[in-house]
């Protein structure tokens, strides 16, 4: 796996958040699980969509009990 470089990260990053703005705040939610499922599809690694579902939470609290089945 190669990393992007950090201007890269940036860059696609505010080119994500033009494009969210662009479509309205509305539609935002929606884009966001579209984009995550294309790039867990990408990714093709289920142990590394997993980590990286941990690292995205792990500085927010649980705020919802929510039953599992992972």
């Amino acid at each position: 796996m190669t990393a992007l470089a950090p201007q890269d990260l940036d860059d696609l990053y505010t080119e994500l958040c033009y494009s969210m703005a662009r479509t309205g705040e509305e539609a935002t939610p929606q884009i966001l699980a579209r984009l995550t499922l294309l790039l867990m599809h990408e990714v093709g690694d289920a142990q590394r969509v997993r980590k990286a579902i941990q690292d995205a939470i792990k500085d927010f609290p649980e705020t919802v009990a929510v039953e599992s089945p992972f």
